[in-house]
């Protein structure tokens, strides 16, 4: 398996990267809590049900703790903690919560490894990876693409909405 990708032209007119061209993630397919504890009952001894209602639990745990300010770390894979968005103020004594405090977020940092002599750090999940180009599905008889959206041979895709830092 790989990570597929496609080609995005930064267009943004104040963009200092402007007319350059970026990487995209593309996502293949959906694995829901439903089809991983399927996944997990083939792989161990444990019954798929079980599987299901100790992951639904897991979900219920963590979304306590990190209500509660924890950092919530599962070793092998990462941690979850709460991330705030803010508005300033121009003082301590004028920062009001309901007035600056806009937005909440789960910031994720995958767990990562390093040798000594490395230059930088190894995300564990993301070992080995491998990346191959985007191409769509072809369903009908006329080999076209199955989606609405129209594969380009001959070049990227432009994107008005690009960001490349994510």
């Amino acid at each position: 398996m790989s990570v597929k990708f496609k080609i995005y032209q930064d267009v943004r007119t104040k963009s200092k990267t402007k007319g350059k061209f970026y990487a995209r993630a593309v996502v293949s397919d959906v694995a829901d809590l439903e089809s991983i504890s399927k996944e997990i009952e083939e792989n161990t001894s444990a019954k798929q049900a079980d599987v299901y209602a100790v992951l639904r639990e897991l979900v219920n745990v963590m979304a306590r703790h990190m209500r509660n300010g924890d950092r919530v770390v599962l070793d092998g894979f990462g941690s979850f903690k709460v991330g705030l968005k803010t508005k300033p103020a121009d003082s301590v004594e004028k920062f009001n919560v309901a007035k600056n405090i806009v937005g909440t977020r789960i910031n994720f940092q995958p767990e990562t490894h390093w040798k000594a002599g490395d230059i930088g750090r190894t995300r564990a999940f993301l070992t080995g990876i491998d990346f191959k180009p985007y191409e769509p599905k072809k369903t009908d008889k006329h080999n076209q693409p199955s989606h609405k959206e129209e594969h380009n041979p001959s070049g990227p895709t432009v994107d008005p909405d690009f960001h490349p830092e994510g």
